[in-house]
Order: C-alpha cells, then structure tokens, then sequence
C-alpha cells in the first residue's frame, strides 16, 4: 500500500499513533490547499505541531480498500 495518500483534499502519510498503549491507524498531514480543509477531514494537534487524524477501523478498512482498488 502506498504510504502517501489523499484523504478527504488533504495529502497524508498513512502510520500509527500510539494511544493508551496500543498503536492505532492514524494520518499525518503533509499538506492541503488551505487549513480548514484539514479541519474538515478531522485532523487534529495530537502533539505539539504534529497534526494527525487517528482513524476508527471502518476508515481505515474503506482506506485499505481505496489502496487495493487503485494500485
């Protein structure tokens, strides 16, 4: 699966993020063409300047298969 994709009009990097001891899917937020695109798709301040969206398992499963589909 390619680890740089575009969710929802933002480019992102596909990874983990570790939330109460267990590593979740998450997106990493490379760019999009303006903040409240971000916002719209959900990305947060996880960390200081590290903006991420921890996916819930049904977007990550419609994620998977976008990848499948596309590659």
């Amino acid at each position: 699966m390619e680890d740089r994709i575009t969710y929802r009009g933002v480019l992102c990097r596909l990874g983990t993020y570790r939330v109460k001891g267990e590593d979740k899917p998450a997106l990493y937020y490379i760019d999009a063409p303006d903040q409240q695109t971000m916002f719209d798709a959900g990305f947060d301040e996880v960390h200081y300047g590290l903006w991420a969206k921890i996916l819930t398992d049904e977007e990550y499963a419609e994620i998977k298969k976008s990848a499948l589909n596309n590659g």
